[in-house]
């Protein structure tokens, strides 16, 4: 902790964070501290430095209430304890309450060192035990008062400790906010990459295309052509608006607003329910070959096992389209008896691996169990291979 970090009001400054109860206790002590003060000073004659000591004590007590940095929390706090200690015998210890509280204050702030409130009572021991010298008085008065300020210690370390923990409590839930802050734009990141290179590079590929058909002169397929680019801009537009409103909580606009997009509804997109069944056509689509074996619907899987399936799919499909277009691709799905493990394959002869691996494997760690992405790079392909455990794969086909 850093000297007067002010980060925290604590209870150097303490008075935004009073409640009702705690003002009218702390005004009740201080009226009957000042009332004995000032009942005993005038009988038993007082010396003027007395009465000006001890009025600064009291004047700091009621300072410290009111005070709202923990920089003038601190200076008040110092001023209790080193003029209360003064005049502590001679008034009959009356004055050690300032003191007490002052070191409480000390002790139990979390901006100070812990040793701040031994300090400040080591040094209203030697003014205690100083004035009592001179003024001759009882060893057991010396010895009460030396009492009173270690019990103010423990008690401002027992409060210093529940303060530290609810400031780590508070730190603890600010990591966590911000934790999930990140993971959230890191989600929205990989959702906008994967829309983003499966459309553009669709978009790519399909205005290559159109420019072919018109240098053949074959205008109608031109133009079928360039009515299926429109589509695939639309449709990436429209997934890239849903992927930016996954952080926008206060927008309880539903996903199906965006299918106001002109065209939008011409290519079915490939979702938790479609499973891979639309990849497979649009990657035909755009001019790719693709063998498939087994059923792409991907039944049994629960939602957030197909989702990933289908994220890292449409990722391993776009990067073959862009790195080694018209290679042959193969997919494959396979199921070991009705409810058991699920395993995805996506094979591409000689293809780049893109930047989407990143993304692939971060949707399947976020999945919290046994299921799994592996893709590397063999003599001949470069292999994208996912892995459902049975544990959830089986979830919906046994229900």
């Amino acid at each position: 902790m850093t000297l007067l970090s002010g980060v925290e009001p604590t209870d150097l400054a303490r008075g935004r964070s009073r409640s009702r109860l705690g003002w009218w206790l702390t005004a009740v002590g201080v009226v009957a501290v000042v009332f004995w003060f000032v009942h005993n000073g005038l009988a038993l004659h007082h010396p003027v430095w007395v009465w000006v000591v001890g009025s600064v004590a009291l004047a700091a007590w009621v300072a410290r209430e009111v005070v709202r940095s923990a920089r003038a929390g601190f200076a008040v706090a110092v001023v209790m304890v080193a003029a209360g200690a003064l005049v502590v015998v001679p008034t009959d210890a009356l004055l050690l309450v300032p003191v007490i509280i002052g070191i409480v204050a000390l002790q139990a702030s979390a901006d100070l060192p812990v040793w701040t409130g031994t300090v400040a009572v080591l040094v209203a021991i030697v003014e205690i035990a100083g004035v009592a010298t001179l003024e001759r008085a009882p060893v057991a008065l010396v010895l009460a008062a030396c009492g009173g300020l270690v019990l103010g210690v423990l008690v401002g370390f027992s409060r210093r400790q529940v303060r530290l923990g609810e400031l780590q409590a508070r730190q603890g839930e600010r990591d966590q906010q911000r934790a999930e802050l990140l993971a959230d734009r890191s989600r929205a990141a990989r959702d906008v990459h994967d829309v983003l290179a499966h459309s553009l590079g669709g978009l790519v590929l399909q205005l290559d295309a159109v420019e072919a058909l018109l240098e053949a002169g074959r205008v109608d397929d031109a133009a079928r052509r360039a009515a299926d680019a429109r589509t695939l801009a639309a449709d990436g537009l429209a997934e890239a608006r849903r992927a930016v409103r996954a952080l926008r909580e206060d927008d309880p606009a539903p996903a199906a607003a965006d299918v106001s997009e002109p065209h939008r509804a011409s290519r079915p997109q490939a979702t938790t329910a479609t499973g891979l069944a639309p990849l497979v056509d649009a990657h035909r689509s755009f001019g790719g070959a693709v063998h498939v074996d087994g059923d792409l619907t991907l039944a049994g899987l629960d939602p957030a096992h197909r989702a990933a399936v289908v994220a890292a799919t449409r990722e391993a499909l776009s990067n073959a389209r862009r790195h080694a277009p018209g290679r042959p691709v193969t997919l494959t799905v396979e199921r070991t008896g009705p409810a058991g493990p699920v395993d995805v394959v996506v094979t591409n002869p000689l293809a780049d691996p893109g930047h989407g691996l990143v993304g692939m494997r971060e949707r399947f760690a976020e999945l919290d169990d046994d299921a799994t992405i592996r893709a590397e790079r063999t003599d001949d392909a470069f292999v994208v291979a996912m892995h459902l455990p049975a544990s959830r794969s089986g979830t919906e086909a046994s229900a």
